[in-house]
Formats: C-alpha cells, sequence, structure tokens
C-alpha cells in the first residue's frame, strides 16, 4: 500500500474510534446542594457526601464535601464543589450522604438520603440544587 493510502486509512479509522468514542463533559465550577435536616428524631447531622448519577458517564459518582454540621429544622448549603465531566449535564439522583449525632453525643454511623431528583438538573456554573431533605436514617 502507498505511504499516502496508508495515512488516509489510519486517519480514518482514528476518527471512526474517536466518533464512537462519546466526548467528555468540561467541569461544572461551584455546584452547591441545599439540605433541610428534618431528621425524624429531631437530630444535628453532618453531611459528609453527595451521590449523583451522571448519565453522561453512565455512572454514580460521590462527591466529597466539607464536613457540615446542620442543626434540625434548618436547611443548609454545602461549598461549592467542582464536578468533573458534568457541565451541560442533567445529573440525576441526588442523594446525600449524612451522620446524626446519637444520644451519647458521638456521631452514628453514615446513611444516605432518597432519591432527589431536581426538576431543572442540567449541571451549570453556580447551580444550586436542592433542597435535599433528610427525614430518616433508613440505610
Amino acid at each position: 500500500m502507498k505511504p499516502s493510502k496508508l495515512l488516509f486509512a489510519s486517519l480514518a479509522a482514528a476518527g471512526l474510534a474517536a466518533a464512537a468514542t462519546p466526548a467528555l463533559a468540561d467541569t461544572c465550577k461551584d455546584v452547591k446542594f441545599k439540605v433541610t435536616n428534618n431528621h425524624f428524631e429531631g437530630r444535628e447531622i453532618e453531611i459528609r457526601q453527595v451521590k449523583y448519577f451522571n448519565p453522561h458517564t453512565g455512572n454514580t459518582h460521590t462527591e466529597d464535601v466539607k464536613n457540615l454540621v446542620c442543626k434540625h429544622g434548618a436547611t443548609c448549603m454545602t461549598d461549592g464543589d467542582n464536578l468533573a465531566n458534568a457541565k451541560n449535564v442533567d445529573l440525576n439522583s441526588i442523594q446525600v450522604v449524612f451522620k446524626y449525632r446519637e444520644h451519647d453525643g458521638g456521631w452514628s454511623k453514615e446513611f444516605q438520603t432518597q432519591k432527589f431528583v431536581p426538576a431543572y438538573r442540567k449541571c451549570t456554573e453556580g447551580k444550586t440544587y436542592g433542597p435535599i431533605v433528610v427525614t430518616d436514617s433508613a440505610g
């Protein structure tokens, strides 16, 4: 095969491979999650992580957040986080991972909320999702 035909065939194959691989989105910056603490026993909670399903990657992602203590009845907000491969992607099934304050003053094991599906899912810079409501400790 002539070098020019070989080069063309290689470039065509590379183009087909690139077309078959979905492009990754950019980082969705400064995303916040609003959480309302309605724990059924009136407990203080500590927000530890946020999980969300990204249909662009086909995976559930876990984002560590700065541990945030939220009093019962309060609505608290996480600091802004940068979510990789999520810019302009519809995020679904958001869950908050939390612990609650036990009677002895220590923290419980980790639990997660029911799945929250936002009305407007597209991740954009500065977006706030929620409120995601903590009602019980069903893990």
